[in-house]
């Protein structure tokens, strides 16, 4: 079941108030049901948590704290997540659409089945960053209160997380949010 922005703002005083830039009509991001919800939402307008990733494909390896200027879009996934698999050609897409104007994705792999992580990398074409998660459960994942595969998180231009856990078909709606903004 998929949450609209418009119903969290009326149940979050906090997101209202560190104004994460959620359209009030509900035109905005849609998060997906998140057993986290209140913890996430304490996260939202800070910084974002570090990526604690290790063996990196297809960039050298990105901290935050040197994409500060950039919109990040860190997407959870795993090699045997048939929905993360299904959502490659479309963030492909996103990553040459919007990389030119400062756009930047990270594939932070799960560690359960992350042997396969440079053969399905190749074999479905990823052209974005990607890296492996660390920690036995993940620590990343663990750090951005994620619950499920494919989630996504938006860093804004700042570092400060400003959505988390958007569903797959609404991150270029928040990506042009976050563009339409000044640095």
């Amino acid at each position: 079941m998929k949450t609209t922005v418009a119903t969290l703002m009326a149940a979050s005083v906090l997101a209202a108030s560190i104004d994460l830039a959620h359209a009030p009509d509900g035109s905005g991001p849609k998060f997906e049901d998140n057993r986290n919800r209140a913890a996430l939402d304490a996260m939202h307008g800070k910084p974002a948590p570090e990526l604690a990733v290790k063996s990196w494909i297809n960039s050298k390896p990105l901290k935050l704290a040197d994409l500060k200027g950039r919109i990040v879009v860190v997407d959870f996934w795993a090699t045997w997540c048939g929905p993360c698999l299904a959502s490659i050609p479309h963030i492909n897409e996103l990553q040459e659409k919007y990389g030119a104007k400062g756009v930047v994705f990270v594939a932070v792999c799960a560690v359960k089945g992350s042997e396969k992580m440079a053969e399905t990398v190749k074999k479905h074409g990823m052209r974005y960053a990607v890296a492996l998660d660390t920690g036995e459960k993940g620590n990343t994942f663990a750090a951005y209160k994620a619950d499920s595969y494919p989630d996504y998180f938006v860093i804004d231009r700042k570092g400060k997380l400003r959505w988390g856990d958007v569903s797959n078909g609404d991150v270029e709606k928040a990506i042009e949010m976050l563009l339409k903004e000044k640095e």
